[in-house]
C-alpha cells in the first residue's frame, strides 16, 4: 500500500485490486483508497500501467542523463522540477507547464466504466508553484497537490515533493507486483527522443 499524510492529518492510502482475465490471472489493477485506514473510495479506471509509466518518467527526470542525449527544452523543465531545482524554476516551471494540460494535471482517476467497481472514487495529481515574496525578489517551489475524493463527498489533499511524489508512486508499482500485475516493460524501454535540431 503507498500512503501520504495529508494536509488535515489524516493518512490516505491507496493499493491496487487486481483485474483478472478470463483464466483468473491478474492483468491491470484499480485503485482502491483508504483514508486512516476505513475505505474511502475506488477508483475505477484500470490504471496502472499508467501509473507505472508516470513513476518512470518521473524516476528518469530526477536521474541524469546517461545516454548523452540533449535534451529537449520540455525535458529540462521536467528535470529541474523534479529535482526540486532552485536555479531558474520560473523559466523551467514554464516549459513544462506548456506541454500539460491547462489544469497541469499529471494524472486523474475516476470510476467511470459501466463495468467498474460499485463506488465512486478520484484521485487526481496536479502540479502547482507556490510563490512568495522575499528579499525583494520573488521566490518559486514547485510542488505536487495530491487530491483524492470519497463516497461520501469529501476530500482530502496533500502537497508532495517531488521525492515524496517518487515515493509514493514507487510504493504504488511495488503494490501493483504484489497483486499480480507488473510493468516491467516500462523500465525496459528505451527512453522515446525527438531529434534535436
Amino acid at each position: 500500500m503507498a500512503e501520504v499524510t495529508c494536509v488535515d492529518g489524516s493518512v490516505l492510502g491507496v493499493f491496487g485490486v487486481p483485474v483478472a482475465d478470463r483464466d483468473g490471472v491478474p492483468y491491470e489493477v484499480t485503485l482502491r483508497l483508504t483514508r486512516d485506514g476505513a475505505p474511502f473510495g475506488d477508483v475505477g479506471e484500470r490504471c496502472g500501467y499508467f501509473v507505472a509509466g508516470t513513476a518512470a518518467r518521473l524516476r528518469a527526470a530526477r536521474g541524469k542523463d546517461e545516454q548523452g542525449f540533449p535534451e529537449s527544452s520540455v525535458e529540462a523543465g521536467l528535470r529541474a522540477w523534479a529535482r526540486d531545482v532552485d536555479e531558474d524554476p520560473d523559466e523551467a516551471w514554464h516549459v513544462l507547464c506548456r506541454y500539460l494540460p491547462r489544469d497541469r494535471e499529471l494524472f486523474a482517476f475516476r470510476a467511470r466504466d459501466p463495468d467498474d467497481l460499485a463506488t465512486v472514487g478520484e484521485l487526481r495529481t496536479t502540479l502547482a508553484v507556490e510563490r512568495s515574496w522575499a528579499d525583494g525578489r520573488w521566490s518559486l517551489r514547485c510542488l505536487a497537490v495530491l487530491e483524492a475524493w470519497g463516497r461520501q463527498g469529501t476530500g482530502v489533499r496533500a502537497v508532495l515533493s517531488s521525492a515524496a511524489l517518487q515515493r509514493f508512486l514507487d510504493d504504488l508499482v511495488a503494490d501493483f507486483a504484489t497483486a499480480g500485475a507488473t510493468y516491467d516493460e516500462i523500465d525496459d524501454a528505451p527512453p522515446l527522443r525527438r531529434p534535436v535540431g
